[in-house]
């Protein structure tokens, strides 16, 4: 409780109710929140208007994006009609993006908010900033992000054929 007491006295409301958010975010488990710190100073926030896009399928990607109010709607070009569709809706304490900390690679789908949005990014070359600063953290990052990236795999695998 001391230690709880010592952040409430050091950093503002809007800045522990950002800790206490990162916190539950699956990427960052096994931080702890001195650690979770030194995270919040790499992210950039940044408030999406409804409608707006956040990016293009093919643009190349540069951060993970972390919905911390509102909604994202990811979406696909289908080659058989060339017409965009849904693939998922990211809600707040969801992130989407990912595979951007990996590699500089183009996006493989579209994302728009759904309504006004504030998201949280992490740039690749925050990260990385980040691993060489902090390599804790950065090892934390890491195993959390490989471990999701194989749950999704999994989950895309797992789903029957639709032909």
């Amino acid at each position: 409780m001391k230690k709880f007491n010592f952040f409430n006295k050091l950093y503002d409301e809007d800045t522990l109710a950002k800790l206490v958010f990162l916190k539950r975010i699956h990427l960052f488990e096994g931080i702890n929140k001195r650690s979770l710190i030194h995270v919040l100073e790499n992210l950039q926030e940044r408030t999406y208007l409804k409608g707006e896009t956040i990016f293009k399928q093919g643009d190349i990607g540069r951060a993970l994006f972390i919905v911390f109010s509102g909604k994202i709607a990811l979406s696909r070009i289908d080659p058989a009609t060339q017409k965009s569709v849904t693939i998922a809706e990211v809600q707040p304490g969801e992130f989407f993006g990912e595979m951007a900390l990996l590699e500089e690679m183009p996006r493989t789908a579209t994302a728009c908010a759904i309504e006004e949005t504030r998201v949280f990014m992490l740039f690749k070359i925050k990260l990385d900033s980040l691993l060489f600063a902090n390599p804790k953290i950065g090892v934390i990052i890491a195993s959390q992000l490989a471990r999701i990236l194989s749950a999704r795999i999994r989950t895309y695998l797992d789903k029957p054929a639709t032909d």
